[in-house]
């Protein structure tokens, strides 16, 4: 066990750059950042959780966009607990070339397409020109990936054609069509649409949708992924928020590439992970600079399972409360409908102190995942007698060094649990 502890350590040690000193490769571009984690779980009727994580990126040789550069995200995990090997998430490691004014686009290795293509991970490359500086036009070739690298499939292939277009202002519009093939047969064929749109400095508009082209799929399930969120800002005193999402239903894959990248997430917020179709709007009122309201409403639905549900929140949030430093955040949430929760509530409270940061919450509500024995089918389970009191402290050491501590406690009848989340941050620019 020791053994694969220094391994954990010394496979993120290694990667990290030496100081260049006075020597010539001071010329060379690096930044990045190094993160140590601890997670561990305490609970009173089964075993505990220690885990150990290292987690090393940076960019290197050139800034993006000025030329050749090298990325890598990576993340080594060893559970302390059980006798398994460290599990190795590769989150991107590839070698790019994109330079202003070159009209050539190069890049290779553990991708991340999500803003070209719309497929997430890919092991493979990508090739693609500029007839001017808006536009980039391209395909894209590999193996469907998967961001724990031990369990690659190789029978899987993507590839892939898009075109992009980059204005002011952040104005970001992409098109692709996408195919994926299972052992040489076609699987999946789709057109993917994306885009981002700001007016003027007072609405935005974003959002993402997939079509499916395959012969078997019918009309009525072509239209797979639809999503939109628009932000309308006025004035300082107010703003409005609207959202749609339509799909598949549980996006898991992303809940697992969330989670491996926070242990602490908390299992409450499965929602936006689990129903088939959500929509809402939330209307902010900011009467001054330190102070603001909201009220929202929403809708959720599991359309497979015509299940349904319906929430009112009501929450406030007041900045620095007579200059002391400290912050408040609360909310309620009314819910109703076929599996709702009871009503639920959280409060916050925050503190300043220069370098230290302060948090303490309390919530009354727990939701996780079981999956049904027989269909193997994720369920959405709420635990209404659970209550979570948590701490968060933040300590900035310098420039470079902070560290955050994170301590949860759940009550529960016949079942205390604790988790402890501790992680160390070093940054290089």
């Amino acid at each position: 066990m020791r053994k694969s502890i220094t391994g954990t350590l010394l496979f993120c040690l290694l990667l990290l750059p030496c100081p260049a000193g006075d020597t010539p490769a001071k010329n060379i571009y690096f930044s990045g950042s190094f993160y140590l984690d601890w997670y561990g779980a305490r609970y009173q009727q089964t075993d505990s959780i220690d885990q150990l994580s290292a987690r090393i990126r940076f960019d290197l040789f050139n800034r993006p966009g000025s030329g050749w550069t090298l990325k890598l995200d990576g993340r080594n995990q060893l559970n302390l607990n059980r006798n398994t090997d460290n599990r190795v998430i590769l989150y991107d490691a590839s070698l790019t070339y994109d330079k202003t004014g070159s009209p050539l686009y190069f890049s290779a290795g553990q991708l991340n397409l999500y803003d070209t293509g719309g497929i997430g991970q890919l092991l493979g490359g990508v090739i693609g020109y500029r007839p001017s500086k808006f536009f980039l036009i391209g395909g894209y070739a590999g193996l469907e990936s998967n961001v724990y690298i031990k369990y690659m499939e190789s029978d899987y292939w993507r590839f892939g054609f898009f075109g992009q277009y980059q204005g002011k202002l952040g104005k970001r519009l992409s098109i692709s069509f996408n195919q994926i093939q299972y052992s040489g047969v076609s699987e999946k064929k789709y057109l993917y649409f994306s885009g981002m749109i700001p007016i003027k400095k007072y609405l935005v508009l974003y959002g993402n949708t997939e079509y499916q082209l395959g012969q078997d799929v019918d009309s009525q399930d072509r239209l797979s992924r639809l999503f939109f969120f628009l932000r309308f800002d006025p004035s300082s005193l107010f703003d409005m928020v609207m959202h749609y999402s339509s799909g598949k239903g549980l996006d898991f894959h992303r809940f697992a590439l969330e989670k491996s990248q926070d242990p602490s997430l908390n299992d409450r917020n499965l929602e936006r992970f689990y129903y088939s179709r959500q929509y809402g709007i939330r209307a902010n009122l900011k009467p001054s600079q330190n102070l603001r309201f909201s009220l929202a409403r929403m809708e959720m639905e599991q359309k497979d399972r015509k299940i349904q549900n319906h929430t009112w929140i009501f929450s406030g949030a007041a900045v620095d409360i007579l200059k002391t430093g400290i912050s408040s955040y609360g909310s309620y949430r009314l819910n109703r409908g076929d599996i709702s929760e009871s009503d639920s509530y959280d409060i916050t409270l925050n503190k300043d102190f220069g370098r230290i940061s302060l948090s303490a919450s309390f919530t009354n509500t727990y939701n996780y995942l079981r999956f049904d024995g027989k269909s193997n089918l994720p369920q959405l389970i709420h635990r209404d007698d659970y209550k979570t009191l948590s701490t968060f402290i933040f300590i900035v050491f310098s420039r470079q060094l902070a560290a955050s501590f994170e301590y949860e406690y759940y009550l529960q009848e016949n079942a205390d649990q604790h988790l402890l989340f501790i992680r160390l941050i070093y940054r290089k620019y």
